[in-house]
């Protein structure tokens, strides 16, 4: 693939990815007071929750080689303290999920701190 796409490339994949997190919260907004399957329910109920796992896994699959503990653990810890502590204050996953991110990629954007 020469460079030429790489822009687009990555421009339509970071759509996409900011899509799949959008779109479910437009509908979960738009919902909101009506009556819902409980099945809908339910998996609308799990859609913050399962965002901040699946960004742990994806974090602590970098601790697995044993080189990568001295490098990544300080990144996951602040990503995980973010999220901690901003679901406690705000009860909200998308706040929490949002910190966590933030916070993983401060620490790496900013070591020593």
């Amino acid at each position: 693939m020469g460079y030429d796409l790489l822009l687009p490339v990555v421009l339509l994949g970071g759509l996409a990815t900011y899509l799949t997190r959008y779109l479910p919260v437009l509908l979960s907004e738009r919902l909101k007071g009506r009556q819902l399957p409980p099945r809908l329910h339910r998996f609308l109920l799990a859609l913050g929750p399962s965002a901040i796992a699946a960004l742990l896994a994806l974090s602590l699959a970098d601790l697995l080689p044993a080189e990568g503990w001295r490098h990544s653990a300080p990144l996951v810890l602040a990503g995980t303290a973010a999220v901690l502590v901003v679901h406690r204050l705000t009860h909200n996953p998308a706040w929490a999920t949002l910190a966590g991110a933030l916070g993983f990629g401060l620490a790496g954007f900013f070591p020593g701190l």
